[in-house]
């Protein structure tokens, strides 16, 4: 059937049913097989990887995140994450620290409201593996909520097709179901570091040694909680994997090569992004750096053979890190209804750091 020889209110309202359904019942092709993603995956690393907590120079973390997709539509996505970290070294203990990092994610979309919420609780230990190598393992622990707001939705039952009119008192002919489920939820992650210089030892900015690097893995959802609304029967929240590297190239005394790869794996929905960066350091002195990085990223979902770029923007400094990124979606969707433009992604990250005596040489020091 052509779409354009339906009435105007007939299509709203089938559109209306058709997201419903996908969204909150069928998790294995959309929404609640799906977790919550950003372009900037980096700027939300215990989102990546519970591994990644107290993997940065410093002694307390603050992180928040947000992005708003598919404003122009009636389907939009609104997502925050707010999160902090803190080092805990033991004295007796000179080649490992743990971390303890605390998080909140929360996910809305849509006519009815579909939202998830999640509190975490994350715990990593690093420890030195040889020179100016280390390893890390993480865990996360979780509570999730789900929910949806059935008085926002609309059916096709309540349409009268011989009055051309449509009147929500109608029944909607649909079945019950829960309205909100809550789940608890739990994660394991492992990252490996790579980094030139110790952050105690006498940085020369000339020669490469703000080099670094990290790769590693995240998996989620070990314990596949029950995402099901109604009681047919449960149906469990496929593992998410979210492999990556993260690399920052000194390449001059001034410049950095800033390269981003990840992938996010859950049940058949596949992710790839891939970005490159380039960093300029206006003031590179150690603990008084200011830095302006440009840069973007290519994003591909394979299961619905969407893409998207995005140019991105990054500022730091001494202790805040923050960026920017607007997604240029280039799927026919996109195309026909908001002229390719997905949404613009924030994410600000502020340290807190302990000045020390130059002599002090701290547990696994990252720069």
């Amino acid at each position: 059937m052509n779409r354009d020889h339906l009435p105007k209110a007939k299509f709203l309202q089938w559109n209306r049913t058709i997201f419903v359904w996908v969204a909150l019942f069928l998790p294995g092709v959309a929404g609640l097989a799906q977790d919550l993603h950003y372009s900037q995956f980096y700027g939300a690393p215990l989102h990546l990887n519970p591994s990644l907590t107290g993997i940065f120079d410093g002694d307390v973390r603050l992180m928040g995140q947000y992005r708003n997709q598919w404003a122009q539509v009636p389907v939009g996505y609104t997502t925050y994450t707010g999160a902090v970290d803190v080092k805990i070294f033991n004295k007796n203990v000179s080649d490992g620290f743990a971390a303890l990092g605390i998080g909140y994610n929360h996910d809305q979309a849509g006519f009815a409201d579909l939202r998830l919420s999640n509190f975490n609780i994350n715990g990593a230990y690093t420890k030195k593996l040889g020179k100016r190598v280390y390893g890390s393992l993480g865990g996360q622990l979780g509570l999730g909520l789900r929910k949806w707001e059935a008085d926002q939705v609309t059916y096709d039952n309540q349409y009268d097709a011989q009055q051309g009119t449509f009147d929500p008192d109608n029944p909607s002919g649909e079945g019950t179901s829960k309205q909100k489920l809550n789940y608890g939820d739990f994660g394991l992650g492992f990252n490996v570091r790579y980094q030139v210089k110790e952050s105690y030892e006498q940085i020369d900015t000339s020669t490469g040694q703000r080099t670094k690097l990290d790769f590693g893995m995240g998996l989620f959802h070990l314990n596949r909680p029950n995402q099901f609304f109604t009681s047919l029967g449960p149906i469990k929240l496929p593992m998410r994997l979210t492999p990556y590297i993260l690399a920052d190239l000194q390449i001059s005394k001034r410049f950095d090569l800033i390269a981003n790869v990840a992938a996010q794996f859950q049940s058949s929905y596949r992710q790839y992004l891939g970005g490159l960066g380039l960093r300029f350091y206006v003031n590179p002195k150690r603990n008084e750096e200011f830095s302006i990085q440009l840069g973007g990223t290519f994003r591909f979902d394979a299961l619905t053979n969407d893409s998207a770029i995005y140019p991105a923007v990054e500022a730091r400094y001494k202790r805040i890190r923050a960026g920017f990124s607007y997604d240029v979606n280039l799927s026919k969707f996109n195309t026909s209804v908001d002229g390719g433009v997905g949404g613009p992604e924030l994410f600000i990250h502020y340290i807190f750091k302990s000045y020390k005596p130059v002599s002090f040489k701290p547990n696994c020091p990252l720069i």
